[in-house]
């Protein structure tokens, strides 16, 4: 795209996650390349392909893959506060460099994780790091864009052996599996039990999309991709949070695409149903979504998940081959995505506590939701080439 082409929003986008790098060190320039966080990360990997596509500057690719590098090598290892050294995985260090996701990855929190010998509190938890599952499978799915986008399989096998690693948080209760929210670094024991609301549908999706990248891996994930399918069924994956709005629509556009490539999908996660319910899930948000409401009230980075769903799936539009599928019933939310990133882009809703407080978090989901407008291939886990 020529410069003079390029919108106010993208070069806001561009400024945002400009600082973000420089910030965290994923420039090279003055930064803590040790501030990791798995999941604003693996939206900012996906972001640095986007700004690559749309500027054609090679310095965004290499950005998304350094930090890409940088995510395995701090949060593959243990915690800084931790007594503990090294992988994770407890592999030796020239074999974890190899397999720096075998062990899963740590979610980045300031506070090491909760001890045994440690009651709960369900306020300081939220501070404390360890594993969750949500967070891995949003990493898959920035491993598998870095696959689409250097054609490099390397990234469908870090992908792959993440998603074995997240096997973990799945366990019985009777004959029936079952899924732990949040575990601990070593995936050993759970430290809050109760299963998140989408974390099935993400695994499923997450192995189809695996499988499709790297079809050999196809029998060493069915058991696990088996055990998502009975979590999956009967379920209703209608939700009134923003965040998980976006969500369901990035996975119903993955679901799209891999029933456009005749990959057999269960009734459960067939995008004709994720879109009704993503749907049903808007109308739910448009009751209660207040658009005066305050920034001190409002958090950014949920409500960006939400406008960057939006557009990332509307934008595919033409590469989903799936009959049926009436994306034109989303259009009617455009404008409430344009709201929410107006919002968000106004100087003055930049300085709340709310914003400052999540600032690299909202600033690249932000920036993600600005892009995804351009370019919403960098959000889908393939390139046409």
């Amino acid at each position: 795209m020529e410069n003079n082409s390029i919108g106010t929003n993208i070069r806001e986008a561009q400024n945002l996650l400009e600082d973000f790098a420089n910030r965290t060190g994923v420039s090279g320039k003055e930064g803590d390349p040790a501030i990791r966080y798995l999941w604003t990360d693996a939206f900012a990997v996906q972001a640095f392909f986007g700004l690559h596509k749309i500027f054609e500057e090679e310095k965004y690719k290499n950005w998304a893959l350094k930090l890409i590098d940088l995510v395995h090598e701090h949060l593959g290892k243990h915690h800084p506060q931790d007594e503990r050294e090294g992988w994770i995985s407890g592999l030796i260090a020239e074999k974890g460099q190899l397999h720096p996701t075998v062990g899963g990855l740590r979610i980045g929190k300031k506070l090491s994780e909760r001890q045994n010998d440690e009651s709960y509190n369900s306020q300081l938890e939220w501070e404390r790091d360890g594993q969750y599952f949500h967070y891995l499978t949003r990493w898959i799915t920035a491993l598998l864009q870095a696959k689409a986008e250097t054609g490099e399989s390397k990234y469908a096998t870090y992908a792959a052996e993440l998603m074995l690693a997240a096997g973990k948080f799945v366990y019985q209760v009777g004959s029936a599996p079952s899924m732990y929210w949040k575990m601990n670094t070593e995936l050993s024991r759970s430290l809050v039990a109760s299963t998140g609301a989408h974390d099935p549908l993400e695994g499923l999706v997450c192995v189809k999309s695996i499988q499709a990248a790297l079809p050999e891996n196809m029998k060493e994930l069915d058991a696990l991709g088996n055990q998502f399918r009975i979590m999956c069924e009967q379920q209703n994956w209608e939700t009134s949070d923003s965040l998980g709005i976006g969500g369901l629509l990035l996975n119903t556009l993955r679901s799209a695409l891999l029933a456009s490539e005749k990959i057999s999908l269960p009734a459960s996660i067939k995008p004709e149903k994720l879109l009704e319910e993503s749907i049903s899930s808007f109308n739910m948000f448009s009751e209660v979504y207040n658009k005066n409401e305050s920034a001190r009230r409002r958090l950014a980075f949920r409500e960006c998940g939400l406008s960057l769903g939006l557009h990332a799936l509307l934008g595919m539009k033409d590469q989903i081959k799936t009959p049926n599928l009436q994306l034109g019933k989303l259009e009617a939310y455009q404008p409430l995505a344009r709201e929410i990133e107006s919002f968000w882009l106004d100087s003055n809703h930049q300085k709340s506590p709310t914003w400052n407080d999540h600032h690299d978090i909202n600033a690249v989901s932000l920036a993600s939701s600005l892009i995804a407008q351009e370019d919403a291939a960098a959000f889908s886990g393939i390139r046409e080439k």
